[in-house]
């Protein structure tokens, strides 16, 4: 073939027919063309959106925090979650996470400080670990 009658096809991609395209490629495009006219929408109508749902992701309902235990403190949570899920397995085939064990923990102390403030358990254990040092 001689060098004039090729055709750069990307040129023809990026740039549209030009034209001298042939009556093949032409037909062809017709054909394309006449193809999508008759072809059903892809994305008929859409619905109106649902009213969000009442059941909120885990994203919502939790937010990650990270916090630096003592290595002893570390090594009783991981004793106590196993303990627990020997417990928990008795009754369901779910396993109890450290995030869950520290979440109910956090929760009990929480609401014992909320109600009696400097009498809490909370209180005097950090007030006694600051008279220490």
């Amino acid at each position: 073939m001689a060098a004039k009658n090729k055709i750069d096809v990307m040129n023809e991609l990026l740039k549209g027919f030009a034209e001298e395209t042939t009556p093949e490629a032409l037909s062809m495009a017709k054909l394309i063309h006449c193809l999508e006219d008759a072809a059903p929408a892809k994305n008929p109508a859409k619905k109106p959106p649902s009213p969000p749902s009442p059941k909120k992701s885990r994203e919502d309902r939790k937010k990650k925090s990270t916090h630096y235990l003592s290595k002893e403190i570390f090594a009783d949570l991981d004793e106590a979650q196993d303990k627990i899920n020997e417990l928990v397995r008795q009754r369901t085939k779910s396993r109890v996470s450290k995030s869950l064990i520290v979440d109910q923990a956090l929760r009990m102390i929480l609401h014992e400080f909320e109600e009696k403030g400097e009498k809490s358990r909370l209180t005097k254990e950090i007030i006694k670990g600051l008279h220490r040092k």
